[in-house]
């Protein structure tokens, strides 16, 4: 993200005629804020390919000059405003509306106090921030988002012990959270704990963690895919594995060229939803396997189903799923006999 100034946002500047002659009209901008500004018609914001710098802290200084004489009335709409403000990498300008109104800032709203984190994190008031996700985290315990966001400001404060933490808080809600394993990682590393891997593989046992241990084995023998797939096959012969498991785990199949047994594993993840919406990575990696297999005819209809699937990345439709095709349509017209290798998507590469 390319986060801009709350100094610029909210210096003297807002008293210069620029917030006066702004046409909000053409700013790209959520419906909250339309909303807030009363924009109902002749919106063009939708039509802007690209915002530059001193668009956008012209728009926060014009927002903050509004804002001072048509004050939020109420608590859902300011909530509403700081998210809108934090997804446009507005943080400034998040933090100068939330400074505006803090008679009716919802303090025991888990989003008022999230987004608030969020928007003070990516201003670089950490102080802020950090106060706001502890907060957001008493409301809300079983969201991990604050615990992910706490562990890197003291990280980013070199205070390593509270990090580790609030990591193992956070593990202790979702023992498979693949960011906060990836933080952990890093932060036995910068402690110059000797056999970190070791010690993060122990840890991940101890917690029965698929994702500790897949990371784990990625740092001590990147080049054995093997020693990965022995550690998920334990825990995939315990049963109900989730979808984010799977797709590790098909994945890991792959990289050991075990390209017939990934179809059986997706079919049967496919019966056991009985018709609830599919994962697309998981279809990806089931088009893949039966290329590899030169199963061709039912990898063109697996990528026909893939594209059926909502939430399917636009990079995947335009990139990824014209390769397959070409490939398929490559194997089939020179009839291979062979088995070819394909390169499985994993689920710390595509997933947080």
């Amino acid at each position: 993200m390319n986060n801009h100034s709350d100094v610029d946002v909210r210096s003297s500047g807002i008293e210069s005629p620029d917030f006066r002659s702004f046409d909000f009209r053409s700013f790209p901008m959520g419906p909250s804020l339309r909303e807030y500004l009363g924009i109902k018609s002749e919106y063009r914001g939708d039509l802007v390919a690209k915002v530059n710098e001193e668009s956008a802290v012209r728009f926060g200084q014009a927002l903050i000059g509004h804002a001072a004489d048509h004050p939020v009335r109420d608590a859902a709409t300011l909530v509403n405003l700081l998210e809108e403000l934090v997804t446009m990498d507005m943080p400034g300008a998040a933090l100068a509306m939330h400074e505006a109104h803090p008679d009716i800032f919802p303090t025991s709203d888990f989003r008022a106090q999230f987004h608030l984190g969020n928007a003070a994190m990516l201003a670089g008031s950490l102080v802020i921030a950090e106060h706001a996700f502890t907060e957001a985290q008493k409301l809300v315990p079983a969201e991990t988002a604050p615990y992910v966001n706490m562990a890197q400001i003291l990280i980013h404060d070199r205070r390593f012990d509270e990090a580790l933490h609030w990591i193992d808080a956070g593990l202790a809600v979702d023992a498979n959270h693949c960011g906060l394993w990836e933080i952990l990682a890093w932060v036995l590393q910068q402690q110059e704990i000797p056999d970190h891997a070791k010690s993060l593989e122990k840890m991940a046992r101890e917690r029965n963690s698929w994702a500790g241990l897949s990371l784990a084995a990625d740092l001590v023998a990147p080049e054995e895919p093997e020693r990965k797939l022995t550690f998920l096959e334990d825990i995939y012969n315990e049963g109900n594995p989730s979808e984010e498991f799977l797709v590790e785990y098909t994945a890991v199949l792959g990289q050991c060229g075990l390209y017939d047994r990934i179809a059986p594993v997706i079919w049967r993840a496919k019966a056991a939803i009985a018709g609830k919406p599919f994962s697309w990575k998981l279809q990806l990696h089931l088009v893949q396997s039966q290329i590899a297999t030169e199963q061709l005819g039912e990898a063109r209809e697996s990528l026909n189903a893939l594209l059926k699937i909502e939430g399917v990345p636009a990079s995947v439709i335009d990139t990824v799923v014209p390769a397959l095709l070409a490939e398929i349509e490559e194997s089939t017209s020179l009839s291979a006999n062979q088995s070819k290798p394909v390169t499985m998507v994993g689920a710390k590469n595509e997933l947080n």
